[in-house]
């Protein structure tokens, strides 16, 4: 109770300072019109939900990426399904420079194609999978690359901004991503009890009465929607499935029903954090946010690659 009392304490410091942080400091209990209520409620706000909804998502996918393949190393930006993403953007930006919804269906389709191909080799266990998304995560990035020297000279900023993670300009409305995020969290509990048996191994959990195979379908049509969502809504943005669920279960133990829960909320804190930091570094100016998260994701990557090895 007191770990929980603690991330809500959390919750309510970050989401003030994600509301209060930027070129100039506001503070939303003092704020009543003008100017700095329409920065608040009309840009900041909206922005700052974006950021919880599409961090929580992308610890969701990461915890059950995890337990899917069971690799603690597991996660969408590593499997390559942010690469096809990338590509299926860059593509629709080709095609028309000025739509944006164009360039977020791309990406979504692009986001789909790979996780096709991840689960093209699922069938070769859990090992070999994530190194067949590791190797696809070059492939995509060479694909990026020759769309991008084909790309006008007018699309390259956009492409370069929501490659490295763009919260700005993000065309998914926020009632949207908050209704699936809420629904990916209320998925993840009702699946938490066999998400536990599958952790003790195949074996385990068929002997307790799980049917593996369609669990991890549906694990895996779970995972790929909620990443694809997230990548179109805010491009490319690495490791927050991979830091987040590792953090988490640390503080909450290994049962999936606190883990989803505190994942969801931990990873949209974490984005809401990296956001704020990203408007604020370089004020007036912007960092991308994927930037920050992959400052923070490597280190933690490479110290996990080394423990398990």
């Amino acid at each position: 109770m007191l770990r929980w009392s603690a991330l809500f304490l959390v919750v309510v410091i970050c989401l003030f300072f994600g509301l209060a942080v930027g070129e100039e400091w506001i503070n939303p209990f003092t704020v009543s019109d003008g100017l700095e209520s329409t920065i608040l409620w009309d840009l900041r706000f909206p922005r700052l939900l974006t950021a919880f909804a599409v961090g929580g998502l992308l610890a969701l996918a990461g915890a059950w990426f995890q337990v899917l393949l069971g690799n603690p190393l597991a996660e969408p930006y590593v499997l390559g399904v942010a690469g096809s993403a990338s590509a299926g953007a860059v593509t629709g930006l080709m095609m028309m420079p000025d739509s944006a919804w164009v360039m977020s269906l791309g990406a979504f389709i692009g986001a789909w194609i790979g996780i096709m191909f991840v689960m093209f080799f699922s069938h070769l266990g859990s090992n070999r999978m994530l190194l067949a998304g590791v190797v696809l995560a070059a492939f995509w990035s060479a694909v990026l690359a020759l769309l991008l020297a084909l790309l006008p000279e007018q699309g390259l900023f956009r492409a370069f901004s929501w490659m490295m993670g763009d919260l700005s300009h993000s065309d998914i409305p926020v009632t949207v991503l908050l209704i699936a995020w809420a629904i990916a969290l209320v998925c993840g509990v009702m699946l938490s009890r066999a998400l536990d048996m599958l952790l003790l191994g195949e074996r385990h959990a068929e002997a307790l009465g799980i049917d593996v195979k369609k669990l991890r379908q549906r694990l895996l049509l779970l995972a790929s929607a909620v990443t694809a969502l997230a990548v179109t809504a805010a491009g490319t943005i690495g490791f927050v499935g991979l830091v987040i669920p590792h953090l988490m279960r640390l503080l909450f133990g290994s049962l999936h029903r606190a883990v989803l829960p505190a994942s969801a909320i931990g990873g949209g804190l974490l984005l809401v954090l990296a956001d704020s930091a990203a408007r604020t570094v370089i004020a007036p100016a912007e960092l991308p946010v994927g930037i920050l998260t992959a400052i923070i994701g490597v280190p933690v990557f490479l110290f996990l690659l080394l423990r398990r090895r």
